[in-house]
């Protein structure tokens, strides 16, 4: 007879360790279930920590390059693959230590290895064991999206799960992708000294994120030597011997032109995992985008609940702890509480950063009292002493009130969450002046810039008559 558990998780990514962990602690009984040996999902092997890993190295690499510019003599890099392969490794086996399988076995967690498929809507099977819970969670995340592109299967190319271990650095790179994980990748590619193009279907980059931030960034890249292709369509990819006699990739775009590289990294977009879930056994619905859930991250198998980038929502590392947050609070504590994306930031960690929160500049326009002030990052004086002079801040208000904000500035990650804070309790401008930003930190930025609303109030006519008239009186 098959033990009934009170919870199953299934995938050991960030949401997933989010809900086992919590759950254990608390005294259920519960059983994680993780595809691979080595749990932290996508973001800690394939994803977050090496990307950024890598930029650092791309980072140092490009400050050697140009180290004349703040009086060090500078020259090409040494630029060792196998080395770089040996910080992003360091930086995924210090993380790991807290994603273990023995941590999560020390909390309580009964740990299985390998691939969860249900054969009822309470029932679990993994190899030959058979699960039945009185909930379940699915967390089993996402993995590259790969475009029906003629020939691109025939191919070798990259994804995020092969490209932070290249036994040596390529000549070229072509990115088939403009998104977060195209332009991280081609920086820092192009910083180490590969020649990179980004062919993008959309007419710019991070179609997503605000024009205005995504033509800087532009720029930036373009001044590093990365080459940009945009409203660009892919419709065939090819391989054959290079001059050198290396092999290369071709990659022919539908007005006839072509690139050739020796690389060839595909970073379009996500799919969800669930393929070998058998999710029909279990009623649960889903989609090409993911498994539907309500605001609760209930399935519509009320048993049920999912949570990371397997929903389709924001495939977002911080996005998954939130939504795990909240199967926490319905699952376990019966709190009713309901997801709001409304207030979540995203970052890209190109250079500069990237960030925003709230709402865009089309719909803060769109609002009666809806106004946008913007702050250029070069009359910042930390930015002067930096020579970090491309960006742009934007704050977006209603009435008097915070809704939005964009940055393209050095640290735009670390500055965002100020104002992400203000968008979450729609917090007057006022407040934000009224804090004192350390000089000259990066932080002052937000402050200038919400010196911005008050700039064109304070020196009014209105303001001037007052002064006016109360000098004449004391």
């Amino acid at each position: 007879m098959t033990e009934l558990r009170d919870l199953v998780v299934i995938g050991g990514g960030a949401g997933g360790l989010v809900v086992a962990s919590v759950a254990a602690q608390l005294g259920l009984d519960v059983v994680l279930i993780n595809k691979e040996e080595a749990m932290g999902g996508d973001c800690l092997h394939y994803g977050c920590v090496p990307s950024k890993a890598l930029l650092k190295s791309a980072s140092v690499a490009h400050t050697v390059r140009h180290a004349g510019r703040w009086g060090i003599g500078s020259g090409a890099p040494q630029v060792d693959m196998q080395a770089v392969n040996q910080v992003i490794k360091n930086a995924i086996d210090t993380i790991q230590v807290h994603d273990s399988r023995e941590r999560f076995e020390a909390l309580g967690c009964e740990v299985l290895t390998g691939e969860a498929r249900f054969s009822g809507h309470s029932l679990v099977e993994v190899g030959d064991t058979k699960l039945s819970a009185k909930h379940f969670v699915i967390a089993t995340g996402s993995s590259a999206w790969l475009p029906p592109i003629k020939g691109l299967r025939g191919v070798q190319f990259l994804t995020n799960e092969d490209m932070f271990s290249l036994p040596t650095l390529p000549k070229s790179m072509i990115v088939l992708g403009g998104g977060p994980v195209g332009v991280e990748m081609a920086q820092a590619y192009s910083r180490l000294g590969t020649d990179v193009t980004i062919i993008e279907l959309a007419p710019r980059l991070l179609p997503r994120m605000d024009q205005a931030l995504s033509e800087i960034l532009a720029d930036v890249l373009l001044s590093e030597g990365v080459v940009l292709e945009f409203n660009q369509e892919v419709v065939e990819v090819s391989e054959g011997a290079g001059a050198d006699g290396r092999t290369e990739k071709q990659v022919t775009l539908i007005d006839g032109t072509s690139h050739r590289a020796e690389a060839l990294l595909v970073a379009i977009g996500r799919r969800p995992v669930v393929d070998s879930l058998n999710l029909d056994q279990a009623g649960i619905d889903f989609t090409a985008q993911g498994i539907t859930v309500n605001r609760k991250m209930q399935t519509s198998n009320r048993k049920v609940f999912a949570c990371g980038d397997v929903t389709g929502e924001m495939p977002l590392t911080h996005v998954a702890e939130l939504q795990a947050g909240i199967v926490i609070a319905n699952l376990i504590f019966k709190f009713p509480k309901k997801i709001n994306y409304d207030v979540v930031p995203a970052v890209v960690y190109s250079e500069p950063e990237v960030a925003q929160v709230g709402i865009s500049v089309e719909q803060c326009n769109a609002l009666a009292k809806g106004e946008v002030y913007q702050f250029e990052v070069e009359q910042l004086d930390r930015a002067v002493t930096d020579n970090k002079k491309a960006g742009i801040a934007k704050i977006l208000t209603d009435n008097g009130r915070i809704v939005g904000a964009h940055i393209i500035a050095p640290h735009a990650g670390e500055l965002i969450h100020e104002l992400a804070l203000a968008v979450q309790n729609r917090m007057k401008v006022s407040k934000l002046t009224a804090l004192v930003h350390a000089y000259p930190s990066y932080s002052q930025l937000n402050k200038r810039l919400a010196g911005q609303y008050y700039k064109d109030r304070l020196f009014s006519p209105f303001t001037k008559k007052m002064v006016a008239i109360l000098n004449r009186i004391f």
